[in-house]
């Protein structure tokens, strides 16, 4: 799974990174600013999983969702929950209220496992039913009987 997290206090980022290390999750990076998000997030491959705190040094995390469409899933770490609404517009897992509990962050990234489980046995693979067609096109079946 790749993971990223987009935290402007460092000792809270390293903080988290610790905790989802206990959970067999590695923090794929760290990012501290609205600007760096938006950079990393035009520049790279999105990640499975974001775990975004709202308030960060140059502005609200809801700015990055205006420049760039995110298609991960997203677990929201802050001190405020006057926000909640609004991240549940967005493609949000959980909303963690900090001190991060452990218990609720294993919660949190357990929702995120189900949730993605569900969507995997329910997508069809384009390339497996195209397979599908060509072989019963290629298959002879009795003329006579």
């Amino acid at each position: 799974m790749k993971v990223i997290i987009i935290e402007d206090e460092k000792p809270s980022a390293r903080r988290l990174q610790r905790m989802l290390k206990a959970l067999d999750i590695e923090a794929q990076t760290m990012l501290h600013s609205v600007e760096d998000a938006i950079r990393w997030f035009e520049l790279n491959e999105h990640p499975d999983l974001i775990f975004l705190d709202i308030q960060l040094s140059d502005g609200l995390s809801f700015e990055i969702f205006e420049a760039v469409e995110i298609k991960s899933a997203v677990i929201f770490t802050t001190a405020y929950d006057e926000y909640a609404f609004q991240a549940f517009k967005l493609n949000s897992i959980d909303y963690l209220l900090k001190p991060i509990d452990s218990e609720e962050l294993s919660l949190s990234v357990k929702k995120y496992s189900e949730r993605l489980s569900q969507q995997q046995a329910v997508t069809l693979d384009i390339n497996d039913i195209k397979k599908l067609l060509v072989n019963s096109s290629e298959r002879e079946y009795k003329k006579r009987f």
